[in-house]
């Protein structure tokens, strides 16, 4: 529940900054120009509303952090960032518990084994991101869905056969559930960055 009322805040807290945003760049406008007129016509009816009302989420610490994001969403984001950077570290104890997960069954195999496996797989996602942030620069766009949704689940699949030793079938469920938990951790890191960010 707590998870679900943390994600509801990050919600109301993007529309929050959107809004402050468009407010911004009307307040830069005089109100008698067409750019101003044209500027109140592009605003969303959902980010004028929740720019008139206050933010409620039944959480004051939340409501107070909303509010603090939404005053200055420039500074928010870079802290986002900077924690993000600071904390990546914080995706190999998130991961290891679910990768213990897939594996407690079998003898000879240690925690230790997984770090190694989710620093290998959290060093090729890193390598992967800056070649498709390099295939953006040049104009190579059209590649970047093919190799940002193939070579994951393909580095995964021959990483756990070769590290674990796995055969086929045991290959294949295993990849389709280490997906699901890279999303998850995912979640739970992006989570664990807005929580310190806002705490």
């Amino acid at each position: 529940a707590s998870a679900q009322s943390a994600v509801h805040a990050v919600e109301i807290a993007a529309g929050a900054v959107q809004a402050a945003n468009a407010a911004a760049s009307a307040a830069s406008v005089p109100e008698g120009s067409a750019s101003a007129v044209e500027g109140d016509a592009r605003e969303p009816g959902w980010a004028a509303a929740l720019r008139k009302s206050s933010v409620r989420t039944g959480h004051p610490v939340l409501d107070a952090a909303i509010k603090h994001a939404a005053a200055n969403p420039e500074l928010t984001i870079y802290k986002l960032k900077n924690t993000a950077y600071k904390f990546s570290f914080m995706l190999v104890p998130i991961s290891l518990p679910f990768l213990w997960l897939m594996f407690f069954w079998r003898r000879g195999i240690a925690m230790y084994d997984h770090a190694v496996f989710v620093l290998y797989s959290l060093s090729f996602m890193s390598l992967l991101f800056i070649v498709l942030a390099l295939l953006g620069a040049a104009h190579w766009s059209a590649a970047i869905p093919w190799l940002g949704g193939l070579a994951p689940p393909l580095h995964m699949a021959a990483q756990l056969r070769e590290t674990y030793r796995l055969g086929v079938f045991s290959t294949l469920w295993r990849t389709f559930a280490l997906l699901l938990v890279a999303g998850i951790v995912f979640a739970l890191f992006l989570l664990f960055i807005v929580v310190v960010t806002m705490g």
